[in-house]
């Protein structure tokens, strides 16, 4: 074949490949933007990344305690721990979270590493009362503060029907007459390594605190147990793990 016949096929070839590739940029872009979603989809279906933003996500968050329901009275138990009384009502909590946005969120990760904790005051609130000795001071000092104090986060629905976050403490008793104040505390109890896994962690977190009114432990033969509460009633036909006692007459 002449020289100049294959230079002119050769560039015939060359021509038409340059063509082509000038011809598919489109087919190029699309190619990249299908790579990029496969990428970013994968990103974002990664369970580890996912837990990693999350973890993120609740660093960011705040966290609201208010006492929706107050107790009102119990009875002192003394040493008869097995016919002690809770007090009444219940002590109802309610969690509010928000984002950083400050919209109202529920934290499906992070429920089971929240809880509250009750703690015992004095009358005004300003100091934490542990021990304590019988009014006639012949027992010894004992814990005060008795019963399930730890409670964990439940999904209810209000009297008005709006779902939220609720801590509660129908199993709480004093061991002496007087009056007092509860407080309680809101604590992570989880910790997040460089992967941004959850696990228990050694030591709890304060989030947030709140304070109940003061109310009043009678001696046992003057106690009257007061009405049950619509709130009681209601997370009662919720399912809820709650007591709840009849008044009884004096």
């Amino acid at each position: 074949m002449p020289q100049s016949e294959s230079s002119s096929q050769q560039g015939t070839a060359w021509s038409q490949a340059s063509s082509a590739d000038r011809a598919s940029p489109s087919m190029s872009n699309q190619y990249i933007s299908s790579q990029s979603r496969v990428q970013h989809s994968s990103f974002l279906n990664d369970g580890q990344t996912r837990q990693v933003i999350c973890s993120i996500l609740i660093f960011l968050a705040s966290y609201h305690l208010d006492v929706v329901q107050h107790p009102q009275r119990t009875a002192e138990f003394g040493s008869a721990s097995l016919s002690r009384l809770p007090l009444a009502p219940p002590v109802v909590v309610q969690l509010t979270v928000r984002d950083r946005f400050g919209n109202s969120i529920i934290p499906e990760m992070e429920l089971p590493f929240l809880i509250a904790h009750l703690s015992l005051f004095t009358d005004d609130g300003s100091r934490p009362l542990d021990m304590g000795t019988s009014p006639n001071g012949e027992a010894p000092p004992r814990r005060l503060l008795y019963g399930n104090l730890v409670s964990s986060p439940q999904k209810l629905r209000d009297l008005q029907g709006r779902l939220g976050l609720y801590f509660l403490f129908p199993d709480a008793s004093i061991r002496w007459r007087g009056r007092f104040q509860l407080g309680i505390s809101l604590l992570r109890i989880s910790e997040t390594n460089a992967s941004g896994t959850m696990s228990i962690a050694s030591q709890g977190t304060v989030l947030a605190q709140a304070r109940t009114r003061s109310f009043d432990v009678y001696a046992h033969e003057n106690y009257v147990a007061p009405p049950i509460t619509r709130l009681t009633q209601s997370f009662l036909r919720q399912g809820a793990r709650i007591h709840a006692f009849t008044p009884n007459g004096p």
